[in-house]
């Protein structure tokens, strides 16, 4: 039976492998690293357990979450990006490499409001961030193109409605 050391030092070996994965492009293989970190960490005090690795087992939790994040994002499965965003922002939630990846899912499911809350936050706290700009134009062309989609199904009714109406006083 391992150690909680030695549980934590594979937790930390398998993100780094990860790590690696990702870097190389194998998702899937990054995925399975991943996992099997959190499992391993999570057995030596991540997540509300109380001992003298849950801080540090959450700080790698942390970075797990975010990565696993990424992949999914990279993937564009969003609501798995979302899902582990979310994982992240329990054990911290300020971070804002979650929040921006939470803010993409939103965006990228059609959550323009949830979206918009957390660019702004994530914008508020990094100004320059290109990326966090680059999401926001795209969430100011999807409400431009809703409204617009909106404004013509509502032209749409009124005409079909006059119509009607001319039809009946004939």
């Amino acid at each position: 039976m391992q150690t909680a050391q030695e549980k934590y030092d594979k937790g930390i070996e398998l993100r780094l492998a990860g790590n690696e994965s990702y870097k190389a492009g194998d998702y899937k293989q990054a995925l399975t690293n991943y996992y099997h970190a959190v499992l391993h960490l999570r057995t030596v005090g991540g997540q509300n357990q109380k001992d003298e690795f849950s801080d540090l087992s959450n700080k790698q939790l942390l970075m797990i979450y975010n990565n696993m994040a990424a992949v999914h994002v990279k993937q564009e499965n969003w609501k798995r990006a979302k899902d582990c965003a979310r994982d992240a922002l329990k054990l911290d939630g300020s971070n804002l490499k979650a929040k921006f990846r939470l803010a993409q899912g939103y965006l990228r499911t059609n959550d323009l409001s949830e979206a918009k809350t957390l660019l702004d936050e994530v914008l508020a706290a990094d100004p320059n961030d290109a990326m966090v700009k680059q999401e926001l134009a795209r969430y100011h062309r999807l409400t431009k193109s809703t409204e617009g989609h909106e404004k013509q199904v509502y032209r749409n009714m009124m005409k079909k409605m006059m119509e009607e109406t001319d039809a009946e006083q004939a």
